[in-house]
């Protein structure tokens, strides 16, 4: 059986299903309420992100007479995640809610979220093609668009460029894996008593972003963490040639030290670190040395996992479903997107936005900014275990137990793997 949680989460269906209809449904129309029809947006992020949230939600309300959207705070992801959670229960749901993507999966398999492939229908034909299709992807769950792309992150390589002279190595990032290991290799440095003192890099083990670097080496490899239905894939070859890479720096070569802070890199502790695009501007501003912003390294291929969020549609009711996508089409379109790129420093949705009047001279003044835009061409969804309650966590602890334990990587994986099947089976089974 379904545990506690979940089984609130079918009931809540059940009232959905039974309630006033859907407009994507196409049942019986209802006489449109007079005036305004005012919406809730769940939204999360701080400082500027949160403040150009705010004024995208003006723009929108300054722009029709006939929707009024109120944003209201909501703390992190997670605490979104579990509010929504205790909203269903309570029978009180936002119209909107900004997501982290993984969780899109968690409320989509339910059945909380409303699909949207038919208001994409009433659109015109190519409505979706400006996305940027690896923005879009995780918008899906079963091959049905539940989700549109709102704050979309990548991650990046920070390099201290002085660094790369000093060790005579070429101004330019390292293309592989292999590469990147030779790199860090001449780039550390050690004192009389065969100490290190400097390192090639920091592996970020933040507990939030741990897991989402370590994503970039196994699609590197060419392969997966677990795939859309939950299947894990941690034991398999990939993933374990990029945990055994990430486990011989450290202990091998000593060339790679796990690291909570980009302060490393800014107390030259480490020649490269690893970020969110949406870290770039905090890096280079703090930085005292030039800093060459890269993409993640390929191997087999290249690949980055994308992150941020989307924005979904948990509203019950026909009318207020209208005017939520209303306003989700206004906040992901062109000129909403191209604000917040040049704002927060979240990624431009589609080639529209990346191409808008106003982003083309912000990244002209900002030329850094173009590695971002091009490594979009390599960017894949999260591994849907994310998407668990405990998912983040046991992906944290198992980059843990590689880099700082230094324990089997084989056991590793095959542990990892079984915790994660066993939070599946408790959450979904």
């Amino acid at each position: 059986m379904k545990k506690k949680r979940v089984g609130v989460v079918l009931a809540i269906v059940m009232v959905l299903c039974l309630s006033t209809g859907l407009w994507a449904a196409g049942q019986v129309e209802q006489a449109k309420p007079e005036g305004p029809i005012k919406i809730i947006y769940w939204r999360s992020l701080t400082g500027v992100a949160g403040e150009a949230q705010e004024e995208i939600v003006k723009r929108f309300n300054a722009s029709r007479s006939d929707i009024i959207v109120e944003s209201q705070f909501q703390g992190a992801y997670a605490e979104i995640l579990q509010k929504l959670q205790a909203g269903l229960a309570a029978g009180d749901v936002p119209d909107l809610v900004l997501l982290d993507s993984p969780h899109l999966q968690i409320f989509a398999k339910e059945g909380v979220l409303v699909n949207l492939d038919a208001f994409v229908a009433k659109e015109p034909k190519n409505f979706l093609q400006d996305y940027i299709p690896g923005l879009l992807a995780d918008s899906y769950y079963s091959k049905n668009l539940y989700a549109l792309p709102a704050l979309r992150s990548t991650p990046l390589l920070y390099i201290n460029e002085d660094m790369l002279a000093e060790a005579g190595l070429p101004r330019r990032a390292p293309a592989t894996w292999d590469e990147f290991r030779e790199y860090c290799k001449k780039l550390t440095k050690v004192n009389a008593n065969g100490e290190p003192i400097q390192y090639g890099v920091g592996f970020t083990m933040g507990a939030t972003t741990a897991h989402w670097y370590f994503q970039g080496a196994v699609y590197a490899f060419d392969g997966k963490i677990s795939d859309e239905n939950f299947g894990v894939h941690l034991t398999e070859a990939p993933a374990v040639a990029a945990a055994k890479l990430w486990q011989d720096m450290v202990f091998k070569d000593k060339s790679a030290v796990p690291s909570t802070s980009h302060d490393d890199l800014f107390n030259k502790k480490v020649a490269m670190v690893f970020g969110s695009t949406g870290s770039m501007g905090n890096v280079m501003n703090r930085a005292t040395f030039k800093v060459l912003p890269a993409f993640i390294p390929g191997q087999v291929r290249n690949g980055v996992p994308v992150g941020g969020a989307v924005i979904a549609m948990p509203s019950t009711d026909k009318w207020r479903q209208w005017a939520a996508w209303e306003f989700m089409k206004f906040f992901t379109g062109t000129d909403s997107q191209a604000y917040l790129a040049e704002k927060t420093g979240y990624m431009p949705n589609s080639t529209s936005a990346s191409k808008h009047p106003d982003l083309v001279k912000y990244y002209a003044a900002n030329p850094h900014w173009k590695v971002a835009i091009d490594q979009l061409q390599f960017v894949q969804p999260q591994a849907s275990v994310i998407s668990l309650p405990k998912g983040t966590e046991i992906l944290r602890q198992m980059v843990e137990k590689l880099l700082i334990a230094n324990m089997d990587v084989n056991t590793v994986m095959a542990e990892t793997k079984a915790d994660l099947e066993k939070e599946y089976n408790e959450n979904f089974k």
